[in-house]
């Protein structure tokens, strides 16, 4: 295995003229006039945001200095002071090709992680999971290694435990290496522990097991899925073929097994179908049936207590009681539903946002609208980006040629083909 180190050159760029516009409530600031030549700019995390040029990435401090070169094959943005980044490289000739091997840098752009494994996960409960050689292990956030590449297979921690698996067992390891549960269980779909249980397969059978290894609802389940909210689906085989229902946390039947197929309990709700000529419909935690897809032309997913449904060509929501608490007033509405209480719709072909009672947050006057990221969010006016905040104030006047991500109070635009920065700063009083 090939080790690459970082020769970190600091290149110096000149500030251009940074000007400032303010309205009456919240304000932005031009830190970075567009003049930056790159063929994309990430988004700003922890100060850097990855660009490209030529083919190669570095990054960005918010002036608009290089603060790392563009030497890398693939950057990712910063997460807990950590950046994964690529180097492909060839390997030897028989394998006849580039491979991509991973590693984690600094926001100096120094290395914390050579760039030597051919995977590096998220960091979860401290750890990440790396692949070198084809085995996996885990590093910690100071690049050291704290399991060796051993394991054939491997998942994130959960709860402080991670499922690995060696000479076709499955067993737990805690955050130190050490082996946690005994291998003693199958390979099998889902290993992560959630609500302090997690499914294990022996015997062609699921159950469950706790943290401390002890299975606590025995290996007799076809299926099992995860507990959410104190059930977990699981599937039976009987006389008239595998049915699904739901268990609870001491094994016993908390929904019957009626269901052909059974999806885990989100925000309260769980999606099924009755294999009944009715076909797909959501349930509560008694198993009652409070909206089928039958009913309506589309229904989507419930997300913060509510779903978009559609029915002669207009939108509106339900509730998880079934009942329609938002009327269908809509021609589009955004299929990831609410987030912080609020959602893009369109009435009369132009976008806007309703907040969870129905009531108009943002005005609907724009060509396009995007997800909110904190205060702020970018759309199209006129061919035209800008930015508003939430009240519906246009915080960035929709003049640019294009305005990509906003994160920590920065955002980037494009005009005439080169890139710059805004800072943007929400109204608290």
């Amino acid at each position: 295995m090939k080790k690459v180190f970082f020769a970190i050159v600091v290149s110096a760029l000149v500030l251009s003229l940074a000007s400032c516009r303010t309205d009456s409530k919240s304000t932005f600031k031009v830190l970075v006039e567009p003049e930056l030549e790159y063929a994309y700019v990430w988004e700003f995390c922890e100060g850097r945001a990855p660009v490209m040029r030529d083919g190669k990435w570095g990054y960005i401090d918010k002036t608009g200095k290089e603060a790392i070169p563009c030497i890398f094959d693939y950057a990712e943005p910063f997460r807990d002071g950590a950046a994964l980044v690529t180097v492909a490289l060839d390997v030897a000739e028989e394998e006849r090709g580039w491979t991509a091997f991973y590693g984690l840098i600094d926001t100096d752009g120094e290395p914390i992680v050579l760039v030597d494994y051919e995977y590096i996960g998220e960091f979860k409960d401290g750890l990440a999971r790396v692949l070198q050689e084809s085995h996996y292990g885990y590093i910690d956030k100071t690049g050291c290694l704290i399991v060796p590449c051993k394991y054939e297979l491997a998942s994130d921690f959960s709860e402080g435990l991670a499922a690995v698996f060696v000479d076709n067992k499955l067993g737990y390891i805690d955050t130190a290496g050490n082996i946690a549960i005994p291998f003693d269980y199958e390979y099998m779909y889902s290993h992560d522990f959630s609500e302090g249980l997690a499914p294990v397969y022996t015997n062609d059978k699921n159950g469950f097991i706790d943290t401390t290894g002890k299975l606590v609802i025995p290996c007799k389940y076809d299926y099992a899925g995860s507990f959410s909210g104190g059930l977990a689906a699981a599937a039976l085989d009987g006389i008239k073929g595998r049915k699904m229902g739901y268990i609870d946390k001491d094994g016993k039947t908390a929904i019957p097994f009626d269901f052909e197929s059974a999806d885990d309990f989100r925000h309260g709700v769980a999606l099924v179908s009755t294999g009944d000529g009715q076909g797909f419909c959501y349930i509560d935690k008694t198993g009652k049936v409070i909206a089928r897809y039958e009913d309506y032309d589309v229904l989507g997913n419930f997300n913060d207590a509510l779903a978009p449904v559609c029915k002669g060509g207009k939108w509106g929501f339900i509730d998880t009681k079934g009942e329609l608490a938002i009327a269908y007033d809509y021609e589009w509405v955004n299929g990831s539903g609410f987030i912080d209480g609020l959602v893009m719709v369109i009435k009369d072909g132009k976008w806007g946002y309703i907040d969870k009672a129905g009531k108009v947050a943002v005005s609907f006057e724009y060509d396009a609208l995007y997800e909110f990221v904190g205060d702020f969010a970018s759309g199209i006016k006129g061919g035209k980006f800008g930015i508003i905040d939430k009240e519906g104030k246009e915080i960035v006047p929709f003049e640019y040629e294009f305005i990509g991500y906003i994160n920590e109070g920065l955002a980037i635009i494009k005009e005439g083909g080169k890139w710059g920065i805004l800072e943007l700063s929400p109204n608290r009083t």
